[in-house]
């Protein structure tokens, strides 16, 4: 998906970027929504059908019958949408050019003391191009911050719009982690999604290879998931993920890492743990789930038995993350074709 609204209507046609505009810009009405680039960007990709993941994202939302606030809007955007980072790092150039035409106005009004603060300053503006990599966007961000701490003042207006500008560059700082964190977050859960267990994994498979240390992966579902949704509808579906998901980051420690990897499909990555190890937290997860009682809030009513079926493999060296993963993935389907709510190694 193109990051830039110019080249997204170059590739759809005029006539046709019209119409997702328009349709974006009345669902973002329709929520009562404020028109900031978070919401056109997730919204004109909701009109455009570009993005199948995001777009499955906003209909089972919409389908809860839940309040579609601001604060969904940045999780969506934010697993959906900038989870490589461009999107992000074109909104926060954005905002960027804004603060510089800001103090460099100041600075052109004021004494030619600033003269040398405003070459430098149009030295790092001109650097502000396309597709700029979050690091590089870091580095900037922290360059104007100090070079304007620098500036030797005497006017108090010119003293205040440079503490203003110098606040507005330290809350681009903020957003640049706070995408960087909630990219790699599932929203429902609030632990790691499929992004952030890849980038873990890789990490603990590097450092295992290096260290010649054990590491073991537990891939899980909850079995049958589908029946609740059709039985209970999606709101009940996802309180029951929640729940899974609590349970299973109350069973971690230390340094490993559970994520949500799939709909209703859950990992855990368990840096120096061994084989046997792994397989007994499996087992204690499946067993802490067959004896929980699942209830609706709102009634009472129970939803019947919930269990989960899990696969353990422990890591060989020399092989890669991707069949470190197929291999965990097929012991979780020998659980789940030879009867469910069981615990297979592989």
């Amino acid at each position: 998906m193109s990051t830039d609204a110019q080249d997204t209507q170059s590739d759809d046609g005029i006539e046709a970027s019209r119409r997702h505009l328009r349709l974006a810009l009345e669902l973002i009405g329709k929520h009562k929504l404020p028109t900031d680039p978070i919401n056109y960007h997730i919204w004109y990709d909701y009109a455009s059908g570009k993005n199948g993941e995001l777009n499955a994202a906003i209909e089972r939302h919409l389908e809860s019958g839940r309040l579609f606030s601001a604060e969904v809007s940045r999780q969506i955007f934010s697993q959906y949408v900038a989870g490589d980072g461009e999107v992000m790092a074109n909104l926060v150039r954005e905002e960027l050019k804004k603060v510089f035409a800001e103090v460099m106005g100041a600075i052109q009004s004021t004494d030619k003391q600033f003269s040398e603060s405003e070459g430098k300053l149009e030295t790092i503006q001109a650097s502000l191009f396309p597709g700029l990599t979050e690091a590089v966007l870091e580095k900037l961000v922290n360059q104007v911050k100090n070079e304007i701490g620098g500036l030797k003042f005497t006017s108090g207006s010119f003293k205040e719009q440079l503490q203003q500008a110098s606040l507005e560059i330290e809350r681009l700082k903020t957003k640049v982690t706070q995408y960087r964190d909630e990219a790699l977050k599932d929203p429902l859960t609030q632990i790691s999604n499929r992004r952030g267990f890849d980038q873990t994994l890789q990490g603990t498979v590097d450092e295992a290879n290096l260290a010649q240390t054990p590491l073991c992966l537990i891939m899980t579902d909850i079995d049958h998931f589908k029946r609740i949704n059709d039985t209970h509808g999606h709101l009940v579906g996802d309180n029951v993920i929640r729940m899974v998901a609590g349970a299973i980051k109350e069973s971690i420690k230390g340094r490993d890492l559970a994520a949500r990897i799939g709909g209703e499909e859950f990992a855990i990555i368990l840096p120096e743990t061994p084989f046997d190890g792994a397989m007994k937290l499996a087992d204690n997860l499946r067993l802490t789930f067959e004896r929980l009682d699942f209830k609706k809030k709102t009634t009472g009513q129970s939803l019947g038995k919930i269990t989960l079926s899990f696969g353990v493999t422990g890591y060989k060296l020399g092989e890669t993350a991707e069949n470190f993963v197929r291999r965990a993935d097929q012991a979780l389907y020998r659980s789940k074709n030879t009867g469910r709510n069981k615990v297979s190694g592989l």
